[in-house]
C-alpha cells in the first residue's frame, strides 16, 4: 500500500498539526507507528463564508475495532452493504479517493454543508487504500437511516462521552453523523 505524509485536512484544527493520541485510551498514534484512524466533522455557514469542524478525533485501531464491535449488528451489516453497494457503482480504473468528490454519492464535497473527512494512518503517514475519504450530507443522511435506535444510542453516548467543543456546538453534532468505522 502507497503512504504520503499526512495531509493538512486531517490535522487537528487546535493544534494545526497531526493527531497525537487516541481520543479513546489516549495511546501515542505518532509515536508507536501504528494504525490509526481520524475523522472530522465539518459544518460550512455561508451567510459568513466559513467552514469549520464541529467534531474530529485520532482513534488507535483497538479503539476503532471495539467501538464498532458495540453498535448493534444490524447497523454494523447495513452500513457494510451500503458500503460495498456504493463502492461497487465506483469506477475500478478511477483509482484513489478524490477528496473533493463524496465517495458514496460521486457528489461534491463543496455543495454540502455538513461533510466529513476520513483518513487511515501509520504514525506519522497516511496509508493509501479505499481511504483518505470524504462523505457528502447526502450520504451522511442515507446512512443514518440505516443505523438501529441502539446504534443511535450509542454514538449518542460516545458524543457526549468524548465531545470536548464548546456547547453551542455539542447540538450541531447530531450522533447519526459519526460514520462507524
Amino acid at each position: 500500500m502507497k503512504e504520503s505524509n499526512i495531509d493538512p485536512r486531517f490535522y487537528n484544527s487546535e493544534t494545526g498539526k497531526p493527531f497525537e493520541t487516541c481520543l479513546v485510551c489516549s495511546a501515542s498514534l505518532q509515536e508507536s507507528g501504528d494504525d490509526y484512524f481520524v475523522e472530522r466533522i465539518f459544518r460550512r455557514v455561508p451567510n459568513l463564508g466559513i467552514t469549520e469542524a464541529i467534531f474530529e478525533y485520532g482513534m488507535c485501531m483497538p479503539c476503532a475495532e471495539q467501538m464498532r464491535k458495540e453498535l448493534s449488528e444490524e447497523s454494523r451489516k447495513k452500513v457494510e452493504h451500503y458500503f460495498e453497494q456504493r463502492l461497487s457503482e465506483r469506477d475500478p480504473e478511477s483509482g484513489e479517493p478524490d477528496m473533493e468528490i463524496c465517495l458514496l454519492t460521486g457528489t461534491p464535497i463543496a455543495d454540502s454543508i455538513e461533510f466529513s473527512y476520513h483518513v487511515h494512518c501509520r504514525g506519522d503517514r497516511m496509508v493509501h487504500s479505499i481511504f483518505p475519504y470524504a462523505v457528502s450530507e447526502i450520504a451522511m443522511e442515507e446512512i443514518s437511516t440505516l443505523l438501529s435506535d441502539e446504534t443511535i444510542d450509542q454514538l449518542d453516548d460516545f458524543k457526549g462521552k468524548y465531545f470536548t467543543g464548546p456547547p453551542e456546538y455539542a447540538d450541531l453534532l447530531n450522533p447519526k453523523r459519526l460514520i462507524p468505522l
